[in-house]
């Protein structure tokens, strides 16, 4: 085809020969695009225009708020120019930045310097509270890791710690439930993980297209079903951290950014974050675990919980810092079950001796070592309001506070089952303050508060002379020397030779009938008044009166065989042993129930250990205080021949079985070794004298009798109080109590003492016919096990 034809083809087509040049041409101009843009930016002027004048706003002033600004303004300068400013200002300026510079200097002597100073260091920088809030943020920023847990540990300032990232900003609790499944998926294989997955963790559902944060603005909503599912994690977390190589993992993976999530879900549920803290706790463990906890910032967190009125988080959160703190001279691990009552922050001096407190069966903490009661109330035997045998409900809430608690609960119940973390902003007022009384309330309830000391009321006495003389009426003992005042819990019956104070002097005697005071844990509280140099620890440990209330076994099947009271006295010997107890300090133990024949084992086990951290726990041991403990089992595990079907006993009720052959033998072997290596140890027995009543029928029962309470060695005593009472005195004044310090005050006076000659002997000769004596007595044991179980059934 000629050129001619082709030009006279294209002209039949004129409109479709237009659309062909009207595409190409635009889309040159869309690829040329950002070339144009580049010439066009050269000719055209950037400068912003210049706003609209006509639109100018203007703020109008009153005159004589003009007049007063002036004024103001005007005495300040005058006052510049005086003499005295001129003075006074300079003066001013270089006590600024003096206090500035200095603690620049300290907190660089406290980073750099070596372990004398920068303990010393961290001492002036706790005692500088002239520093203004930006002062103490700016110095934040500066300060490592390490200097932080130390001023943490000393009680120091909260302003010196950084504030927790993105605290105002509340992640989503669909996403956080996600982000939770894959960290503990990364665990596997474990058949930890593989049971709560299968049993209450189930794949979660991709959480994209969600907002991933909110803030105090938005209103946050969260269903009771993800409430409860986020409290089962952090119980299960508690228990599988106390491995320090999961804790390991769980802390390089992210962890502790999860658990401060989660910390601000749960900010107004103290039961709730003690469990959070007893993961923190475990997870301290791991040795370079400083560094992430200071990141994630739970340094600053742990500090204020150390202050917080709760004695639940004041101990869990001191155990924590103590083992971040490894710049601290007298350092001290505390493995999981072991918690420090005393000291929980930094101390001079090492501490003198050791006191190990041990609670018996459905015990805890700050349950039996609490003050008694002045209204006391009756043990239930079923339901919620009796036993708590999850370790968060056990060790740190009382049956008082539970019952009020449990009773919120029903009311709350009542209500939507939806918990608002953020008011709406659509709520009215009303609602709103409704909502916080309420909230206030039962935290009021929730809250384990340290003892309330009662002042002294001022007088209001213009005449000084009359002042002084009533001040002088009302500082005099009630009584004169003269009088004796018999202790309000005196025995009932004491044994021959016993060396116990059944009364004080009139002038000693401090009447405290009306006192309102009130403790949580008197051995918290009351014993460093008298012993501040002692180191106080609380033992705790789970345990259950049936097997349907066996909550502490529902996490893994590996637990199951935890409740063995050997198994259980071998894992708390190993984490004491490595708190470093009796070391080159004795040691007093007191024991009540179930806790004393703990104790016992304990005992046996570290004179048979070949480890030199366990023997000198038996070797330093100076004192043991029995409080109702069934050295020849106890009457309330009869019960399972009668209702074993109804009630299904645990594995410890079973073996406190009344003549049991295993706790016999095992007394048998402690009264031995009492009367030689252990006979330099001063014991105390302790009986109960009126039964127990259970439930509110008021049904009594003898829970240990006085037959199974008495062990030949040492002084015994049979008191008018009940089997809760004995752990519980009443006040400081009490026998018990007066009782328990004078068996600390011996073991300390026989530790400064130099030992006989033939106890200083007696290793090198006894120790070793004994050590051949219980060979053989191992080998021929399994004999008698053939033999009928009547031939086992040895007397003390």
């Amino acid at each position: 085809m000629s050129l001619e034809e082709l030009k006279a083809t294209i002209r039949r087509f004129p409109k479709l020969l237009g659309g062909i040049g009207i595409l190409t041409t635009a889309g040159i101009i869309l690829y040329e695009t950002p070339q144009i843009r580049k010439y066009l930016a050269q000719y055209v002027d950037k400068k912003p225009q210049e706003p609209d004048k006509r639109r100018t706003e203007y703020i109008y002033i009153k005159y004589h708020i003009y007049r007063e600004s002036m004024r103001k303004l005007q005495q300040k300068q005058e006052d510049e120019k005086k003499w005295i400013s001129v003075i006074i200002n300079p003066i001013g300026k270089w006590w600024k930045a003096a206090k500035h510079s200095v603690a620049w200097r300290l907190l660089n002597i406290a980073q750099t310097g070596s372990q004398a100073e920068r303990l010393k260091a961290v001492q002036q920088l706790v005692c500088m509270d002239h520093l203004k809030d930006w002062d103490f943020r700016h110095l934040a920023q500066i300060c490592d890791a390490r200097t932080c847990v130390s001023l943490a540990r000393c009680g120091a300032d909260v302003r010196w710690f950084m504030p927790v990232p993105r605290r105002r900003c509340i992640k989503n609790p669909k996403m956080l439930l996600s982000e939770l499944h894959v960290m503990l998926a990364r665990l596997r294989p474990s058949s930890c993980v593989d049971h709560f997955f299968c049993k209450y963790f189930p794949e979660q559902n991709n959480a994209e297209g969600i907002h991933e944060f909110f803030t105090p603005e938005q209103s946050i909503t969260l269903s009771t079903q993800d409430t409860d599912l986020l409290k089962e994690i952090i119980s299960f977390l508690h228990h599988i951290t106390k491995d320090p190589k999961v804790s390991a993992q769980i802390i390089h993976h992210g962890g502790l950014m999860h658990l401060m999530e989660l910390r601000k879900i749960f900010n107004d549920d103290n039961e709730t974050l003690a469990t959070l803290c007893k993961v923190l706790a475990n997870m301290s463990m791991v040795p370079d675990a400083v560094e992430h906890f200071f990141v994630s910032g739970w340094v600053g967190t742990l500090a204020e919980w150390q202050q917080c009125p709760d004695l639940r988080l004041q101990v869990i959160s001191a155990k924590t810092m103590a083992n971040l703190d490894h710049d601290d001279p007298n350092q001290f691990t505390y493995p999981p079950n072991v918690y420090p009552l005393h000291p929980r922050v930094r101390t001079r001096r090492k501490p003198t001796t050791d006191i190990v407190f041990v609670h018996g069966l459905l015990g805890g903490v700050f349950i039996t070592w609490r003050q008694r009661d002045r209204k006391p109330t009756e043990l239930g035997l079923y339901g919620k309001n009796a036993f708590y045998t999850s370790e968060s409900d056990d060790v740190f809430l009382v049956g008082e506070q539970k019952r009020i608690n449990g009773n919120r609960q029903k009311q709350q119940q009542q209500q939507p089952t939806k918990q608002q973390l953020v008011p709406t902003q659509n709520q009215s007022n009303g609602d709103a303050a409704k909502a916080t009384a309420i909230k206030q309330e039962s935290l009021k309830g929730q809250v384990l508060k340290t003892s309330k000391k009662v002042e002294k009321k001022h007088l209001n006495i213009s005449d000084a002379a009359t002042k002084e003389f009533v001040e002088t009426l009302r500082s005099e003992a009630e009584l004169d020397s003269d009088w004796e005042v018999v202790h309000p819990d005196i025995p009932v019956y004491a044994s021959e030779n016993c060396r116990g104070m059944f009364s004080v002097s009139g002038n000693e005697w401090n009447n405290q009938d009306e006192s309102e005071e009130y403790t949580n844990c008197w051995p918290m509280e009351w014993l460093p008044d008298d012993y501040p140099d002692a180191r106080i620890i609380g033992i705790d440990y789970t345990s259950a009166v049936t097997e349907w209330s066996a909550n502490f076994t529902k996490y893994c099947p590996c637990e199951k065989g935890q409740g063995h009271i050997d198994v259980r006295a071998g894992s708390l010997l190993e984490r004491i042993a490595a708190s470093d107890v009796g070391n080159e300090r004795p040691v007093v133990w007191i024991g009540h129930s179930m806790g004393g024949l703990l104790t016992k084992i304990m005992l046996l086990k570290s004179l048979d250990s070949a480890e030199p951290n366990v023997q000198q726990i038996a070797k330093n041991t100076r004192g043991i205080v029995f409080l109702g403990t069934p050295h020849r089992g106890s009457s309330i595990a009869k019960w399972k021949q009668h209702m074993q079907v109804i009630l299904s006993p645990s594995i410890e009720v079973k073996e406190m079985e009344e003549n049991s052959p295993k706790l016999l033998e095992m007394h048998r072997r402690f009264m031995g070794s009492l009367h030689t290596r252990l006979r330099h140890v001063n014991v105390l027995s302790v009986a109960e004298g009126s039964p127990t009543m259970l439930t509110s029928f008021k049904f009594p029962l003898r829970i240990v009798t006085e037959e199974s309470s008495r062990i030949d060695f040492g002084d015994f005593y049979l008191l008018k109080d009940d089997h809760l009472s004995l752990s519980k005195p009443i006040y400081r004044q009490s026998f018990l109590y007066q009782r328990l310090l004078h068996v600390i005050k011996d073991a300390i006076k026989q530790n400064n003492e130099p030992r006989d000659a033939d106890e200083q002997a007696m290793p090198q000769t006894d120790l070793s016919t004994l050590n051949i004596v219980g060979t053989i007595f191992k080998g021929t044991k399994g004999l008698f096990e053939m033999l009928p179980r009547v031939a086992l059934r040895f007397t003390t």
